[in-house]
């Protein structure tokens, strides 16, 4: 610490010297010294005590919070304790050395510890009174008090640290006054030639877009476009509204025969008793069952209309026409997806206690919604990739030609027996399920469906079992039924969601196939490839480690066979295209380390620009005086 001790005066100007009071200082710790060994000890028992007690006994989480207050509390003496103990100076000149250019700094650093001190602790109790307890609505006087001291300590620390600014900038002004700011201003320039190189590297491994490349983008969204079979995509919507059609129409075929009553029709949030094994499912889009009803009749009609906007846009097929339709397309294919994770439920969960009529509808109301994920998806993948440049190649070899027309063969015939596959699955597993439940809920615990055993409490607690010796009475059927368990549940699901990806994997790969035909190539291939590889491998572990212990109700269905043609020709398909197009998988893993390395290069240049602002900053806070050309005359005595 130093203090102002003497004023000289030079040109007539006034220059402070500063001279180190080192005794001045020794008497104040002298005096204090035990005080502040005391403080240093009291903090780091409190520690100690509060932790030892945290490890040895049970605390219940909502009890935690005044230890951690004490925890909080104990480091904050400890660590104020050692800044007064050992008088760190307040002024600070740190040495930079580079390029073997050496240049100093100036920092307060004794209010730098005493603020880092004070925010720490109070961000750790404004988070810690905030999260542990037993939650906002029964928060104790601890957690209140708690968070008000950590506000109080940070707002308090951002008053001083306002109010000393003016102080420390003098004490950083009168430090440097005696010393010429050449080093500092060198060593900013070489600051800024290391920042600029660091620019230039994190350009060159992330390179964006310039402002240029923008002057003319409205002429490449207007360059016209060739679609590659465009009948194909066209065919591909058609079956899309035809699907919609038929969805709403058999949702409201249902609900006008649906009765939850002899005379009464069941409203939209109603299903018959019994209709399915769970009235709820947590699924993505719906929470109850009976929310598909107003989904469906809502989502298909949108889906129509925006159907029809896409038939539009494939007139005069531009680049931002496509872009649109892409757009368009994924959105309803990611909507469409996510309801056929939970629709695939509900059809697994059907009961038996339905009309044929009324299962017939259900089934058609909610098989088609994979086929519309996977249309929609391969249509947007497919304007993606044929809205970028086309290369004009007209020759294409006999070999080719042939290779092409038998892809295409194979992607139809397997569209359509995924879709038999599915459709297969789908029963067997319903049926299978339907073996294990009889109700939607059990009534074992109402008085009609108890025995005659009944277990009771006396007046000092203790279980009893009462017998009467009356004849059994008869109970009524409801208390014969059997809920699904939730184990069956969860492997069955397993095992039909595993076969769902699989087949709209499918269903994309041959879409996409008949879409594009000759502009196909071995990148285009590696996406639809690397799902149906996925989903293959996951449909034979949910078998072997979910419903290969049960016994399958095939009903005379094909359902081993189909399924294990299926499977494995996904698994071979899947890593054919996988190994074909590995230069895409290659191409991504460098992107990621590209941009691994741009955001240390980046972070690397947010720290070179804190370390140039703080070299630049006595040059910021005060101005180095120029030296006075004027020589003083000296006094001349006159008798």
């Amino acid at each position: 610490m130093g203090v102002v001790v003497g004023v000289s005066r030079e040109g007539g100007k006034e220059d402070a010297i500063l001279i180190p009071d080192q005794e001045f200082d020794q008497d104040i710790v002298k005096k204090n010294k035990f005080s502040v060994f005391t403080g240093v000890l009291i903090g780091a028992l409190i520690f100690v005590i509060t932790v030892l007690i945290w490890i040895t006994a049970y605390i219940p989480w909502s009890e935690r919070a005044p230890f951690v207050l004490c925890i909080i509390i104990g480091i904050f003496i400890f660590f104020h304790g050692l800044i007064v103990y050992f008088q760190p100076p307040k002024i600070y000149s740190l040495e930079v050395v580079i390029n073997g250019k050496q240049s100093s700094s100036i920092l307060p650093l004794r209010q730098i510890l005493v603020c880092m001190t004070n925010i720490s602790c109070g961000i750790i109790g404004i988070i810690t009174m905030c999260t542990i307890g037993p939650g906002w609505y029964g928060w104790q006087a601890v957690n209140i008090i708690g968070l008000v001291f950590s506000i109080l300590l940070l707002l308090v620390t951002c008053i001083s640290v306002l109010a000393s600014y003016s102080k420390t900038s003098k004490l950083i002004n009168s430090h440097i006054l005696n010393y010429s700011g050449t080093h500092i201003k060198e060593i900013a320039a070489i600051t800024g030639k290391l920042i600029s190189k660091q620019v230039e590297l994190f350009s060159k491994l992330l390179p964006l877009p310039s402002v240029q490349s923008f002057n003319n983008l409205d002429k490449v969204l207007k360059q016209p476009r060739l679609l590659t079979n465009k009948p194909v995509h066209v065919m591909s919507i058609l079956l899309a509204m035809v699907a919609c059609i038929a969805m709403f129409s058999a949702q409201l075929g249902d609900i006008a025969i649906s009765k939850c009553d002899e005379e009464r029709t069941c409203a939209f949030n109603q299903d018959p008793d019994d209709t399915f094994a769970r009235p709820v499912l947590h699924g993505i889009v719906g929470y109850r069952v009976s929310d598909r009803k107003i989904i469906i009749l809502v989502s298909t009609p949108i889906a129509f209309l925006l159907c029809t906007t896409l038939l539009l846009l494939m007139r005069g097929t531009t680049v931002l026409r496509m872009l649109l339709s892409c757009l368009i397309s994924l959105g309803m294919g990611v909507f469409f997806f996510l309801y056929s994770l939970d629709s695939v439920q509900y059809i697994i969960l059907l009961g038996t206690k339905l009309s044929n009529l009324s299962f017939i509808l259900k089934l058609v109301s909610m098989m088609p919604i994979p086929l519309l994920a996977a249309l929609f998806v391969a249509l947007a993948y497919s304007n993606i990739i044929q809205s970028m440049e086309q290369k004009k190649d007209d020759q294409s070899s006999k070999v080719k030609i042939g290779l092409l027309s038998i892809l295409i063969i194979l992607s139809i015939v397997f569209f359509f027996l995924s879709l038999a596959t599915m459709t297969t699955s789908n029963l067997v597993i319903m049926s299978t399920v339907q073996g294990h439940w009889n109700t939607t809920q059990e009534h074992t615990w109402d008085d009609e469906c108890r025995d005659n055993n009944h277990v009771r409490y006396n007046d000092y607690g203790y279980r009893y079992d009462t017998t009467t010796t009356s004849a059994p009475e008869s109970k009524p059927d409801k208390c014969y039924g059997k809920s699904l368990d939730w184990l069956v549940q969860d492997n069955f699901t397993f095992f039909s969601i595993c076969q769902l990806l699989m087949t709209e994997s499918f269903l994309l790969l041959s879409a996409f196939v008949c879409m594009n035909g000759r502009s196909i190539t071995k990148k285009t291939l590696f996406l639809p490839g690397l799902l149906l590889f996925a989903a293959a491998i996951s449909s034979i572990i949910s078998f072997f480690s979910g419903i290969v212990q049960y016994d399958l109700q095939t009903n005379r269905f094909p359902f081993f066979i189909m399924n294990s043609i299926n499977t494995l020709s996904a698994l071979v398909i899947g890593f054919i295209f996988v190994i074909t197009g590995g230069s895409v998988f290659i191409s991504f893993i460098i992107i990621v380390f590209r941009i691994i390395l741009s955001i240390l290069v980046f972070s690397l240049i947010l720290i070179m620009t804190a370390v140039d602002l703080l070299l630049k900053l006595p040059t910021l806070t005060c101005k180095t005086p120029k030296p006075s050309n004027v020589v003083e005359q000296p006094d001349v005595a006159t008798a």
